[in-house]
């Protein structure tokens, strides 16, 4: 294999984990792989045929590459320019695949698809306009393609709220205008020869904060179950031979499937039991914790009478490896707290002061 080749098998590669990353996040009603494809195949191609017109308008107009490939022109015409194209391609893919847009997530989710095709596309040009470009193509195979991903995240989200739930086209302006930003900003230190070290860091910046964003939409899904309501109705199952691991009954216990965990009822104590690993799906569903769920483990001593390990304080084992236990109405609590200081910090962090995101997510 090439190292050509091979420097665009690592960009697609490495596009298409972030992808999968970012749809591990899309918990509540995934979107299909061939919807996915769409978006990047033919909102990749449309984005990039635009960007290329629009670069050829600049040309036309006097404006050289001398002039776009600098600080100024990152933020003038680079910037504007590529996501502006991106924007515009996720527009063609919304009409052909409008279906698919039944939650906030879903404009993150394909906006990113069709980022991933811009770059591949883009980073095929970059390995075809000389030779030696070796480092040039392991740059923007490693950092090039997360930052195209990372920049469409608040275009996709405001273009959702815009046609979704008919809010002001101020919102995607405004969006797009942020994307832009995100966007000179990269390649202003890309382009500087004493700077350029801090990409990985303004890397990991804007990455950190699409998950964030990802993380705020999955609080307001409509498709997010209530954690109550699930043990509203029990199955006709019991469990016969699993003792309590609050009180040690034995007596059959009524069990509670559903498609996210599996619990069942102590009838003398009133504690609901469930595995350790169905209590991190809890946690990671109806309050949608990124954070590895061993940090919020903590010794205490339970009515002041054995030692658990304590899971937020809601939910307790005494042995890893065995069975929680924990209430309805305490996880609840816990939830709604935990997602209301995940809203509330949102709105009041990121990568712009001022609140200037505000607007789009409020």
């Amino acid at each position: 294999m090439s190292f050509l080749n091979l420097s665009i098998f690592l960009s697609s590669l490495i596009g298409i984990l972030i992808i999968a990353w970012i749809r591990s996040f899309d918990i509540y009603e995934k979107e299909t792989f061939r919807a996915m494809f769409l978006a990047f195949f033919i909102g990749g191609a449309a984005s990039v045929s635009i960007a290329l017109g629009l670069y050829e308008l600049l040309k036309l107009s006097g404006i050289s590459t001398d002039i776009t490939a600098t600080t100024l022109g990152s933020f003038v015409f680079i910037g504007p320019v590529e996501e502006f194209s991106k924007l515009a391609g996720l527009v063609i893919v919304y009409f052909l695949i409008r279906k698919q847009f039944n939650e906030l997530t879903d404009g993150i989710i394909y906006m990113a698809c069709m980022a991933l095709g811009f770059s591949i596309i883009e980073n095929y040009f970059y390995a075809n306009s000389g030779e030696n470009n070796q480092y040039l193509l392991i740059f923007r195979a490693f950092i090039s393609t997360p930052a195209h991903i990372a920049f469409s995240v608040i275009p996709g989200y405001a273009w959702y709220r815009y046609k979704e739930e008919k809010k002001s086209f101020g919102i995607v302006i405004i969006a797009l205008i942020a994307a832009s930003i995100l966007h000179g900003i990269f390649d202003a230190i890309a382009f500087s020869i004493y700077w350029n070290f801090l990409l990985l860091i303004y890397l990991y910046l804007i990455l950190r904060q699409s998950l964030k964003i990802v993380q705020y939409t999955n609080i307001l899904s409509p498709f997010r179950p209530g954690f109550s309501q699930l043990f509203d109705t029990s199955s006709t199952e019991t469990t016969d031979d699993s003792a309590c691991p609050y009180c040690g009954s034995l007596a059959p216990k009524p069990l509670f499937r559903n498609r996210y965990f599996t619990a069942c009822k102590c009838s003398n104590c009133g504690f609901y039991i469930s595995s350790l690993k169905d209590i991190e799906k809890i946690f990671r569903i109806f309050a949608p914790e990124y954070r590895r769920f061993n940090r919020k483990i903590r010794p205490i001593r339970l009515n002041g009478e054995k030692d658990y390990f304590s899971i937020y304080g809601v939910a307790f084992f005494e042995d890893f490896g065995k069975l929680a236990f924990f209430r309805i109405s305490d996880v609840s609590e816990k939830l709604h707290e935990l997602n209301d200081t995940i809203v509330t910090r949102f709105r009041k962090s990121g990568l712009f002061s001022l609140g200037l995101l505000r607007r789009i997510f409020e």
